[in-house]
């Protein structure tokens, strides 16, 4: 029994399409192809194979050149144009090998000299198969990962900003993402990689602002063992990790400036050093860039290269903030609502979807996923109602305003149910690290997320406070 009958399942037939004017060398392709599993159709000519296109969609073309009407060396954008996924394959006489080299810069992607063997044909043939089975995989791959960072809003700057990943995710330019705290620079930077052709390579995301200034060139470039103190093991660096991948530098504004010009010698030349290295390697991944700051603000500050500003904005895509485009709220979300409650129990009231349109976001789409994850977890029934909202939103209300009272009890009611939440934890360690979120996440919301302003506000170290955050679950 074979493979596919072993686990049940029959496997998919691999549709040949065999172009030769021979017909005692077409029927034996067809026999020992079919004895394979593979379904084939047979055509002797140049114009029975054009009219064989329109109705047997092949994932493999055998096409011998020598036709009684013409070249085969004609088909082959024909095929191309209606069955881009097909491989061809030339089949020809060795006195015609030249024509097969030309056969392939025209898009076929291997020849095969006349007598063909069978052990060679049948290689060669299993070869494709595998090649559309590595398609397959890599598709449905992009089409998962596309589900997962999907880009949700249908309105005009979404939509915009939308058109403009497709344009250039094809592209090796350089990408400079620029938005406020909480947009979704990420998941732009995620469709640009999904959309290119470096989709089944990695996608390394680095927030240059959360590593420690004194390792920043060992994580970037790697590093030797006994480069330095403490490197007991070579590590490959993340530029190399990457691979022909791609490499996203996230705050990239808060480089410092000696990796700024390193930085600028990679992209400039596609080659680095390891730290304590003596040989080169080159760089084959494409590098984008995310920035919440205005850069050429930092490049008249003298805080950031110029040079290096106009490397990485060979195009910039601005990720607009939720201000400018609440027609997509509901839809944001219903989206949220589902991932925390995938059973579909919690839903929001009229009211509710209603409040939240009412709302300031500073901390943007990301700030809302936060409160509708609490409220999800937190309201006591399954529809979520506008005080339930309330209470966790801790918006600031100016003094002296109609809705302080409101906010006083809604805080009040808050306090006693984190007070009840606090009191039922037995772990001390726990009961630590549970006040410190809340703690933080209420300065991370009073600062709209910014964590250059909430480290400053609270007396953490930047990089202290993103690594308190990551351990915390508040990235």
């Amino acid at each position: 029994m074979n493979e596919s009958g072993q686990r049940g399942v029959r496997e998919t037939a691999f549709l040949v399409l065999i172009v030769e004017d021979e017909a005692d060398i077409r029927s034996t392709f067809e026999s020992i192809l079919e004895g394979e599993n593979c379904r084939t159709r047979g055509a002797a000519t140049l114009a029975e194979a054009e009219d064989s296109l329109q109705v047997f969609p092949p994932d493999l073309v055998l096409l011998d050149l020598g036709l009684p009407d013409g070249s085969g060396l004609d088909l082959i954008p024909k095929v191309r144009q209606q069955h881009p996924e097909a491989e061809i394959i030339v089949v020809t006489a060795e006195t015609r090998v030249q024509s097969a080299v030309q056969a392939m810069q025209s898009g076929a992607v291997d020849f095969l000299e006349k007598p063909v063997g069978l052990d060679r044909l049948l290689t060669t043939v299993k070869l494709a198969r595998e090649r559309k089975g590595l398609r397959q995989e890599n598709l449905a791959l992009k089409k998962q990962a596309l589900a997962q960072y999907e880009i949700l809003g249908h309105s005009s700057p979404i939509s915009e900003m939308k058109e403009m990943i497709h344009k250039v995710a094809s592209s090796d330019l350089p990408v400079l993402i620029t938005g406020e705290n909480g947009t979704g620079k990420e998941l732009v930077a995620r469709n640009l990689h999904i959309y290119s052709s470096r989709s089944s390579a990695p996608f390394i995301a680095v927030n240059c602002a959360a590593i420690p200034e004194t390792l920043l060139e060992a994580e970037f470039f790697g590093h030797e063992a006994g480069a330095f103190t403490g490197a007991t093991e070579a590590r490959k660096g993340l530029f190399r990790e990457a691979g022909k991948g791609t490499l996203l530098l996230d705050e990239i504004g808060e480089m410092p400036k000696n990796l700024q010009s390193s930085l600028l010698r990679v992209l400039q030349e596609r080659r680095a050093r390891s730290v304590g290295g003596s040989q080169e390697y080159p760089v084959h991944c494409r590098i984008l860039a995310a920035t919440n700051r205005n850069l050429e603000e930092e490049v008249a500050s003298g805080t950031f290269r110029e040079d290096l500003y106009y490397r990485i904005r060979g195009v910039e895509i601005h990720v607009p903030p939720l201000r400018e485009h609440p027609e997509d709220l509901p839809l944001l979300t219903e989206a949220i609502l589902k991932k925390g409650d995938p059973s579909g129990k919690k839903s929001l009231s009229s009211e509710a979807l209603t409040w939240l349109e009412t709302q300031e976001w500073p901390g943007n789409v990301r700030q809302l996923a936060s409160l509708l994850e609490a409220a999800v977890l937190l309201a006591p029934e399954n529809v979520i109602q506008p005080e339930d909202l309330e209470r966790l939103h801790r918006g600031r209300t100016p003094l002296g305003s109609p809705a302080e009272e409101t906010k006083a009890q809604a805080l009040e009611g808050q306090s006693q149910d984190l007070w009840t939440h606090f009191l039922a934890i037995d772990d001390l360690r726990e009961f630590r690290e549970s006040a410190e979120r809340e703690f933080l996440r209420h300065k991370l919301e009073e600062e709209g997320w910014n964590v250059s302003a909430t480290s400053r506000r609270v007396g953490i170290r930047r990089t202290n406070l993103h690594e308190r955050l990551k351990n915390l679950g508040l990235r």
